[in-house]
């Protein structure tokens, strides 16, 4: 069956049975994915501790992998991904053993550590449905529904809670699941069978999120989502999942997407012509004009970097296991004066940071050294190739849900094209998304051991 000819409601050729704790496992990934949907950027140095809407996020968070864990134990051994829960859940022993041993404050440790932790209770989530036969696209769904509220949320949050107009708002409303809902859409365009309408509600939300916070990063993970869902493509075109000229049929609604991001930019130049002048000044920034040597973002990251390095080669051991994670460091003073000139020095704090960093390679290495680094490495690159093989063992008999094999792949593709500018493991929403993306193959791994299963069945009916 051709994936160009299904949708997620139209029921799988291959039967995959459900656990008998499937319909209550689903309603606690529901509400796992949930308790954080409303989460928001708070004060990166502030050390006063979560408030109480933060507490009940992380009982819910808590509570509800428990309650998935006890009742999926019996799936945890089950390949391949108990590879991944195993090495994630020794990769953080390590960070929080180092930091102990380094005698790190126990609480920033856990703090800045806590995205990892979601991530590994995501990861093990995301296993236990799917061994449990829950359909991929069920488990999907929470994760857009979230990805969405959150965006949303971080806008409103920022524009009543928070001393931001639209004159002055930046990265307090940005949303971690940016990246994300960027792979999402990419899928939905190039690799799913059907139009939905849920495409036009998240390319809505992405692009209202895109241009209220002027972050010009923000595009990254659209081009970044572009490449990888060609590259799917055309890699299911070699597989028959797909044909080549459909592809041009494929990349038609991109001109009905294109046309609404054209009208919203008119619109908010009639009515919000400030929004368009800081564009304007993010994307045509002439460092000169502030004596500056280079862009104030280039700055700060390049500060943060050097100071890294000279902090760990202080001590040339530290290359390889790093200082510990939740660890103090510095901007670079030579930095600073430039810097100054932009950033008022009352708001910019320099001398004692311990939040995650502006990338996740240079905090890698200051919190884990070399082995930290190689930690993310793994973990990526393991994703990658798990989504990939996962959408090969299903070619032969795709499913509705088959786009939804390619979804991680292309989804560490947009998180890691903002790796090199920033940490988004800074946030606890994104240790919850891509940790679903890293457990998600296995519904998909379970789904292929079943292809001969269902094929032999087939072949039985036929017959009688």
């Amino acid at each position: 069956m051709s994936a160009h000819h299904t949708a997620e409601s139209d029921p799988d050729p291959v039967a995959v049975p459900r656990a008998p704790e499937a319909r209550l496992v689903l309603g606690l990934l529901w509400l796992f994915l949930l308790s954080f949907a409303f989460d928001y950027r708070a004060d990166a140095s502030r050390e006063g501790g979560a408030g109480i809407d933060q507490l009940v996020f992380l009982g819910l968070c808590t509570g509800s992998s428990l309650a998935i864990l006890w009742l999926g134990r019996r799936y945890l051994t089950i390949r391949p991904g108990v590879w991944f829960i195993a090495f994630w859940g020794l990769y953080l022993t390590y960070l929080l053993a180092d930091s102990v041993l380094q005698s790190v404050p126990l609480g920033r440790s856990i703090r800045v550590a806590l995205p990892l932790v979601f991530c590994f209770f995501a990861i093990v989530n995301a296993h236990v449905a799917g061994c449990m036969g829950i359909r991929p696209a069920k488990i999907v769904t929470p994760v857009l529904v979230v990805a969405c509220i959150n965006i949303l949320w971080r806008i409103i949050h920022g524009f009543l809670f928070k001393d931001v107009t639209i004159e002055t708002v930046r990265i307090e409303v940005q949303s971690p699941a940016t990246n994300w809902i960027a792979a999402w859409i990419g899928c939905a365009v190039l690799l799913r069978g059907k139009f939905h309408w849920s495409l036009l509600v998240a390319f809505g939300v992405l692009f209202t999120g895109i241009v209220i916070t002027v972050t010009r990063s923000l595009f990254f993970p659209v081009m970044a989502s572009a490449l990888a869902c060609t590259f799917c493509y055309l890699l299911g075109v070699r597989w028959r999942i797909y044909d080549l000229p459909g592809l041009a049929k494929r990349l038609s609604p991109v001109v009905g997407l294109v046309v609404l991001v054209l009208v919203g930019f008119v619109i908010a130049a009639v009515f919000q012509p400030v929004i368009i002048e800081r564009w304007n000044e993010r994307l045509f920034f002439n460092a000169g004009t502030q004596n500056l040597s280079s862009d104030i973002s280039f700055l700060t990251r390049a500060a943060e970097a050097d100071a890294i390095w000279h902090i760990l080669n202080q001590d040339p051991v530290h290359f390889i296991h790093g200082r510990g994670i939740g660890s103090s460091y510095y901007w670079d003073p030579a930095y600073m004066p430039e810097i100054w000139k932009v950033i008022p020095k009352e708001e910019a704090a320099v001398d004692d940071i311990w939040f995650a960093g502006h990338s996740v390679w240079t905090y890698g290495l200051l919190s884990g050294g070399i082995i930290g680094v190689l930690g993310y490495i793994v973990l990526f690159g393991g994703v990658i190739i798990n989504s990939l093989h996962a959408a090969g063992a299903n070619a032969s008999d795709p499913g509705p849900d088959q786009w939804l094999a390619f979804l991680p792949f292309v989804a560490t593709c947009c998180l890691l094209s903002e790796t090199l500018t920033a940490n988004p493991f800074q946030e606890r929403l994104t240790g919850i998304l891509f940790g679903i993306m890293v457990g998600l193959p296995q519904a998909f791994m379970v789904r292929s051991s079943w292809i001969h299963a269902s094929s032999r069945q087939l072949g039985q009916h036929a017959h009688t």
